[in-house]
């Protein structure tokens, strides 16, 4: 019996030991993990806590230069006609235009030349501001008579008449009369070289633009001409084609160096002359003269005629002195000058045929 309880007892005793074995004992705090979040929320030790500045990269350098360029005063343009350089006129016939005028303008802007333009009279009050921009660009503006007719066909009082209505409408247009003046169709007599009170210029090379009405003969035309030094090239600002064409002549002119003038500094630079009033300079005139070893000294605009167009412009630098005593007499141009007659209408634009 007292075995048995023995038995009983020590069997108890067992259970109730592997029962307190098998209960879970409260866990340890994750020290490791608690410690590794509290490490990676904490910043750098070395770190200020400030965000650092990103270096900028060269596209951002190069767009903070050009705006502190943009923002530094530039100087003003100066055109500076050196008088032994090559150097060509183009003059532009029949305008203003209130489109292609301005094309034409625009190409000369940007590429800072400048051209002598011989305007209609009557044409000028349609669109008066296109005189304005050529006298700021400081392009040289002639008159082509006010209603484009054959000059040397009127009588001297109609000839005068005609010729004082288009100064009137270049007076109110830009505040002054030119006195450089192109008969229209170069068509002269005596009367019209030598008894106006103007200076009368025709023109050296013909690109016929207003018969092609092409923009790419006109160009191949003039770039297969040869030299163009000393030439003066008549053009029309009346077609979108020349205005194309002068897009393409003007750049390449100056890539082949060069220098775009007006018809005045033309000749006082090439020829050695300045132009005078009761004179003709056509045919005659420019194949018998050549460059010029003196050139002409121009006045300044404020030395220029109130009534007649300014013959150099104020950012224009005038070619040097010419030394006391070392002018050269200029050949008188002959009483008689061989110019082509006019042109049938049926040569002519239809804006010129029958004018």
């Amino acid at each position: 019996m007292n075995r048995l309880f023995s038995v009983t007892l020590s069997l108890l005793l067992l259970f109730t030991s592997t029962g307190c074995v098998g209960r879970a004992a409260p866990a340890e705090p994750d020290t490791q993990r608690v410690s590794s979040q509290t490490v990676s929320s904490a910043p750098p030790p070395e770190s200020s806590g400030a965000p650092e500045k990103a270096e900028p990269v060269p596209e951002q350098l190069a767009e903070q230069e050009a705006l502190e360029e943009s923002l530094v005063p530039k100087a003003p343009y100066v055109r500076v006609v050196d008088p032994s350089k090559p150097m060509v006129a183009l003059t532009f016939d029949d305008g203003p235009h209130a489109v292609y005028s301005d094309m034409i303008l625009d190409v000369l802007e940007e590429y800072h030349a400048v051209a002598t333009f011989f305007e209609v009279g009557r044409k000028i009050a349609a669109c008066p501001d296109v005189l304005s921009r050529m006298e700021e660009m400081d392009c040289e503006i002639g008159s082509h008579s006010n209603a484009h007719k054959d000059l040397s066909k009127l009588k001297k009082s109609s000839l005068l008449k005609d010729l004082d209505t288009a100064d009137a409408s270049f007076t109110a247009a830009v505040g002054y009369a030119p006195s450089l003046v192109r008969p229209p169709y170069g068509a002269v007599n005596k009367t019209v070289k030598y008894a106006t009170g103007r200076t009368m210029v025709t023109w050296t090379v013909d690109t016929l633009d207003w018969k092609s009405k092409d923009a790419q003969t006109v160009v191949s035309y003039l770039q297969n001409y040869g030299d163009l030094d000393g030439e003066i090239v008549l053009m029309h600002s009346t077609y979108e084609s020349t205005a194309q064409a002068v897009a393409v002549l003007v750049p390449w002119l100056q890539e082949q160096g060069y220098q775009l003038v007006t018809v005045t500094e033309l000749m006082a630079f090439y020829y050695g002359e300045l132009l005078q009033p009761n004179q003709f300079y056509g045919y005659t005139y420019f194949t018998t003269h050549g460059r010029t070893d003196t050139p002409a000294q121009l006045p300044s605009s404020e030395e220029a005629p109130a009534d007649a167009a300014p013959s150099q412009d104020a950012g224009t630098a005038a070619a040097p002195p010419v030394p006391a005593g070392a002018e050269q007499a200029q050949p008188p141009v002959p009483a008689v000058e061989t110019e082509p007659a006019a042109p049938p209408d049926w040569l002519l634009p239809p804006e010129e045929a029958g004018a």
